[in-house]
């Protein structure tokens, strides 16, 4: 794999970067010379939701904006790219992203530590990638039920990790990586979201047919129909980028 591979120009979505990755390997090529050098990265897994919540939230906005690498995570980033450029941005789930990174830790023996979700989910995930990936280098863990932030940052930095992986649910976990990015030692940064409840049986997984039609949304929406007023912000998405289509071909 080339450690020389740079980040593919953003595409801007209603003024949110995403970066048109052309596949999960050329993902991890990108990242990989960024881990191992050093070099900051935090990490955004970019869906229609955040799109259309940062353009009424400025402190949103800003961190997506100042973000090294964001990715095409909603079915709904591919389509408004397709109607505002005419181009085809293929996805890259953060989900998904989390596990080839974890292929790629093991194998390079990345350091990560996993921040995040209830105690019991948290140490069994930690368990179970540890069955799945027998090299992987889990340094720390701690569960996102926390006081004291200065001493989990410190715990994070004593571990030597290279990778934090934040599972708080968005977009609380990219307002808590902007805000102490700074004193964390760990290079690349990324929030997981529901991640490791998923992996520890907590939560599941849309069936395979959601996730390749990148249709996720639905089986939430069918799984737990509690959530159709956050659903209601995806035609709000849609009709908010045929409007800019319209404007722009005015121009």
């Amino acid at each position: 794999m080339s450690s020389t591979i740079a980040l593919p120009k953003p595409v801007f979505i209603m003024g949110t970067p995403v970066i048109p990755f052309a596949s999960y390997e050329h993902t991890i090529g990108c990242l990989e010379h960024r881990i191992v050098s050093g070099e900051k990265s935090f990490c955004i897994a970019i869906n229609p939701e955040k799109v259309y919540r940062a353009l009424s939230d400025s402190a949103l906005r800003k961190i997506l904006n100042e973000s090294e690498i964001t990715i095409c995570d909603g079915i709904g980033i591919s389509i408004a790219a397709k109607i505002l450029y005419g181009i085809t941005i293929k996805r890259c789930t953060g989900c998904d992203l989390f596990f080839h990174l974890m292929r790629a830790s093991a194998k390079n023996s990345w350091p990560i530590f996993l921040l995040g979700a209830s105690e019991e989910s948290n140490q069994l995930a930690c368990q179970k990638l540890k069955q799945n990936y027998p090299d992987l280098r889990i340094v720390g863990r701690e569960n996102g039920f926390f006081d004291d932030t200065d001493k989990v940052i410190s715990k994070i930095n004593a571990s030597g990790a290279k990778l934090l992986f934040v599972a708080m649910g968005s977009p609380r976990q990219e307002f808590w990586i902007a805000e102490h990015r700074k004193k964390i030692d760990a290079p690349f940064c990324m929030g997981i979201g529901g991640t490791l409840d998923v992996i520890s049986g907590y939560a599941k997984r849309a069936p395979a047919l959601f996730r390749k039609t990148g249709t996720e949304f639905l089986y939430r929406l069918i799984s737990q129909p509690a959530r159709w007023r956050r659903q209601t912000v995806l035609p709000l998405f849609l009709l908010k980028v045929l409007k800019e289509r319209i404007s722009n071909s005015k121009i």
